[in-house]
């Protein structure tokens, strides 16, 4: 089963996606910053979120350091990260790698949604245990830096 945790602005992307999958739970990300024990077990998890500026908001920042930086991430076999926007993710994709790489884990699957239609290219490459990794490089870096992240 997937838990999906999603920002309340990408809940209804998180729900095309998730129904795409099978077997899921939505949960909303300030929710479960408030109360971590709601996350319950992880098997396999999607973050689905925003872009805000070039990066992330500051809930998914959050909710990866604080909730997931406070977990046994051990027996998670599966993770992937969309990033809901427009045009390009810019950083936010690496970002998310980046944040959750010091804490232990990683997205294997990270894309940006940019229209409904793409729930059915993310989720079949979820499904068939697809790796799609985010770009970014320097600029990132000094992105993170220059915005304290």
């Amino acid at each position: 089963m997937f838990k999906i945790v999603s920002t309340p602005d990408c809940r209804d992307r998180a729900r095309l996606i998730a129904e795409k999958l099978g077997e899921y739970e939505i949960l909303d990300m300030g929710s479960v910053i408030a109360d971590p024990s709601s996350l319950g077990d992880l098997e396999n998890l999607g973050l689905v979120f925003g872009r805000e500026d070039k990066g992330i908001p500051a809930d998914v920042k959050t909710f990866i350091s604080d909730v997931l930086g406070s977990r046994d991430l051990d027996g998670m076999q599966y993770m992937f990260s969309v990033c809901v926007c427009d045009g390009k993710p810019y950083h936010a994709l690496k970002i998310v790698e980046i944040l959750c790489s010091r804490i232990g884990c990683a997205p294997s699957l990270s894309m940006a949604m940019q229209n409904e239609a793409d729930a059915e290219t993310i989720a079949r490459k979820i499904n068939d245990g697809g790796i799609v990794l985010a770009g970014g490089g320097v600029g990132t870096i000094i992105y993170m830096k220059r915005h304290k992240i």
